[in-house]
């Protein structure tokens, strides 16, 4: 095998150059027909070694970055085996962090990302502009890709059918004989949660029903803002026989609200929620919920930024839709 000097020497190049444009250190400056020679002879001569090659020819670092806003939701642990799955098919490595913890400028995952220690990234965004900064210094250097909310035109976005989902569980609730039904979102300015608002509201309409506006609050994705959404809801609409949650999260939050009030599932009221989790099934009574392909979802973005041709720009819907499980926390109303 050729070394680094013959491989100069052969290129009209210092082994610097080569070392250089081995590494892609892109702060290097030549000419691309320089590049382009050098990197003919290395091809020629085999220089790089196994490792190397392939470092070459495909990833430099063997590793994608999968950043989530809050690594304890038991919501992304579908999303996560989907990734591994994916990555690992592609001989990638998941490297899992904390969105939170890229504001201080100190993190391990900032420098990694910044630095060209993974080959591609995917964020769960949550509209702040940090998410937005992240996206932007990734993607010109590798593949980026959201999940279900963002800019397409910083990043490849990859989403559910959510207005289907939204649709599903006020249909299941309409079923049962509910017409006074209140949604609980996740985040009125993300695109998956107005999604979600949108099924619901359509689901309504085309019941002949007309949702008044303080039928619709803020219910998060934490346990604490459920709690604390279902009680301003019912403050507002006392009316309400049964409530879509955007997420299992608060789901389960907004029942242990209820309980604590003296309500009972699903005599008194009618809870059913999007996604799906172990928690929903053992709770008492057990959640009804909407199941999105998640795992799917994970697959889907891992394969895309472990290709570095990823087509910035595009929106990809998975085809796979919602499903709804029924369990015993939706009822028909008391009377």
């Amino acid at each position: 095998m050729a070394t680094n000097s013959e491989i100069a020497k052969a290129a009209g190049v210092s082994p610097a150059v080569v070392s250089r444009i081995v590494n892609r250190d892109e702060t290097l400056r030549v000419s691309e027909e320089t590049r382009a020679r050098v990197l003919k002879v290395i091809e020629e001569r085999d220089y790089a070694p196994n490792a190397a090659a392939r470092s070459l020819k495909s990833a430099r670092a063997g590793v994608v970055a999968l950043v989530v806003h809050d690594l304890t939701n038991p919501v992304y642990a579908e999303i996560i085996a989907g990734a591994q799955k994916a990555a690992a098919r592609h001989g990638k490595a998941l490297l899992l962090g904390e969105a939170a913890d890229l504001g201080d400028g100190q993190s391990q995952m900032e420098d990694l990302i910044g630095g060209g220690g993974v080959d591609g990234l995917i964020l769960q965004g949550a509209g702040t502009e940090m998410d937005r900064a992240l996206a932007r210094a990734a993607r010109r250097a590798m593949p980026t890709v959201l999940l279900q909310s963002g800019d397409a035109k910083t990043a490849t976005l990859v989403r559910m059918d959510d207005e289907e989902a939204g649709r599903i569980a006020t249909r299941h609730l309409l079923e049962l004989g509910h017409r006074d039904i209140g949604f609980l979102d996740v985040s009125g300015g993300l695109a998956f949660s107005q999604g979600r608002a949108s099924g619901w509201r359509e689901a309504m309409t085309a019941a002949g029903i007309e949702p008044a506006t303080d039928w619709i609050g803020h219910g998060g994705n934490s346990f604490a803002d459920g709690a604390k959404g279902i009680a301003r809801l019912l403050e507002a609409a006392p009316q309400l026989t049964a409530v879509v949650v955007g997420n299992v999260v608060a789901a389960v939050g907004a029942t242990a609200a209820l309980h604590d009030r003296g309500c009972r599932l699903p005599e008194d009221f009618s809870v059913i929620a999007i996604h799906d989790t172990d928690l929903a099934a053992y709770l008492r009574p057990a959640l009804s919920v909407v199941r999105m392909p998640l795992r799917l979802l994970g697959e889907e973005a891992a394969r895309l930024a472990c290709h570095e041709d990823a087509t910035t720009g595009e929106v990809i819907t998975l085809a796979q839709p919602p499903e709804l499980i029924v369990r015993a926390s939706t009822a028909p109303p008391k009377g």
